[in-house]
This record gives C-alpha cells, structure tokens and sequence, in this order.
C-alpha cells in the first residue's frame, strides 16, 4: 500500500480514535489544571502518573500516525501543545502549589481505630499556593503536612476586611441565649463546650490537642503562666490581636500567633480563651464576652 495508508490501513476510519485519543488528553489536562483554580487538591504522585499516561498516549498515537503523512502534518501540534501544557502546569505547581491531600488518615495503632482527619477551612483557606495575602510566617500543618501561613500579615488592610469583622462580632451563637440568666456553673459549662470547639477547629493544628504546641515551632498551652491564672487581658488580646516576634517563657518561636480578632466573634474568643485556662491541668479562671468585647 502507499504511504499514506500505513497503520490507519485499508477503508477502517481513523478519524473517530483520533478524536477519542484527543478527547482523553484534553479532558486528563483539564483534570491537571483544577488545582490552579483551587478547585480541586491533587497530590504530586497521580499528577506524575496522569503526566506519563499522557505521555505514553502521544507516543502511540504518533507511531499509529507514522505511515499517515498528511494527517500527521495537521494534527502534530495538538497533542505537543496538550503535553507541553502538562509540564507547564507541573513547573508551577513545584513552585507555588501544595500537592498533598488536606485530609489524611489517622491509625491508631492501641484501639486499632482508623480515622480521618483534616485541617480546617481557616487553614485550608491559608495553604501555600492559595494564600493571596502577606504573610509573617509560613508553618506546615501538623495534621496533614500541608505548608500554610501561620501568621498573616495586616489583618485590618482594607476597609473591607476591617467592615468584615463588624459583621463576625454580631453573630451570636444561640448557646449563649439567655446568657445573664445563666448561673456561674452554666456559663462555664457552654464556654467549655464552645470553647473545645474553635479550639479543635483552629487552634489544635499549631498548639496541639493536648496543649503540648510543637517544640521549636509554637508554645505549649498547658502550664503556660499566662493560661495558667496569668492575666487573662493579655490572653484575650494575644487571641484578638496575635503575637510576633515576642519571646513566650524565655523562648523564641520562629512562628508568630495568628490575629483571630477579625475571624471570631466575642463568644468565641472567651469561650476559646476559656478553655485554655481550664484545661490540661491549667487553672486560670473563665472568661466572658463582655472582655472580650471592651477589648477589642
């Protein structure tokens, strides 16, 4: 046969498998792009993978092009364009993207229990590569690995992110109805509660669960003399405002505390505050809205 016929060979269409190997490396590319958009997480090893499917595809469909000359003219630049995205897409992704999973699972080896964990959206929100703001210290999540910025930089920058935490201080969690009625006991009882909440939610990833922080990295809270019946304004406002470059017990932490001010409201911060000074052994006392609030 001619030359022209070669592996597409003899009256058999190849048009159809053409647009089918084209469709699969345009839709695997699409896939790899998702992260670029925060729309999707993708560890390195399947982007590595999916990359030399593709590859792998190319190289197929061009020796299957071989014996077709004039097709092969046309159509050489699609899929050359498709791949060289793919590596295009991975130098950015070396550079600026974090490519591991925000969950991971946990297995404990005495119960035998198998768990999920994850950071939490403030965190999520905060990963390297996603970040658009400055930022004073970049940390990795003891929880999944993930590098996010522990310390934001200019809370209150814009008027908008300033209105933004007028809007958080007037949300009231229904928890706290009937607040004044409330006997000492009760009140302490929902801050405890609300308070192990945010804690685990925003708190854990840096300070641990137990209290224990990171050696070298973030302070413990058990037993620190300021959680521990040390004032409770400078707890509040290291909470409200954040605290860099300050050394905490006669030691330098190279991550700074972030600024929860702009992101909790008055419940939240005494119920959080709260909980660190009653917990792990600590005994500082409770602490309610109305502090919160007068420091502000």
């Amino acid at each position: 046969m001619s030359g022209n016929k070669g592996h597409a060979g003899g009256d058999h269409n190849p048009i159809p498998g053409y647009l089918a190997a084209f469709g699969f490396l345009f839709a695997v590319t699409a896939f790899e792009l998702l992260p670029l958009f925060g729309l999707l997480d993708l560890p390195a090893p399947l982007l590595l993978a999916l990359s030399a499917i593709k590859f792998i595809v190319v190289v197929l469909f061009f020796m299957h092009l071989h014996g077709d000359k004039a097709i092969n003219n046309r159509l050489f630049f699609i899929p050359l364009v498709l791949a060289s995205a793919s590596v295009g897409v991975l130098m950015l992704l070396a550079g600026t993207w974090n490519l591991q999973w925000p969950v991971r699972t946990h297995h404990d080896h005495v119960t035998g229990v198998i768990t999920e964990v994850r950071d939490s959206e403030d965190v999520v929100a905060r990963y390297k590569g996603r970040w658009q703001g400055d930022c004073n210290s970049w940390v990795q999540s003891s929880i999944t690995g993930n590098t996010y910025c522990a310390s934001p930089s200019e809370a209150y920058s814009t008027d908008a992110a300033y209105e933004a935490t007028k809007l958080v201080v007037a949300v009231s969690d229904p928890a706290f109805d009937g607040w004044d009625a409330k006997s000492a006991d009760e009140k302490q009882a929902v801050l405890m509660k609300k308070g192990e909440e945010v804690y685990l939610g925003k708190c854990a990833a840096c300070h641990q669960v137990a209290g224990t922080g990171i050696p070298a990295v973030f302070p413990p809270l058990a037993g620190d003399p300021v959680a521990n019946g040390g004032s409770a304004i400078e707890h509040i406002t290291v909470v409200l405002k954040g605290l860099n470059g300050k050394p905490i017990n006669g030691v330098n932490y190279p991550s700074g505390m972030s600024a929860w001010g702009p992101l909790l409201n008055d419940q939240e911060v005494a119920a959080v505050v709260t909980y660190e000074r009653l917990s792990w052994g600590n005994n500082g006392g409770i602490v309610v809205p109305e502090q919160v609030a007068a420091l502000r």
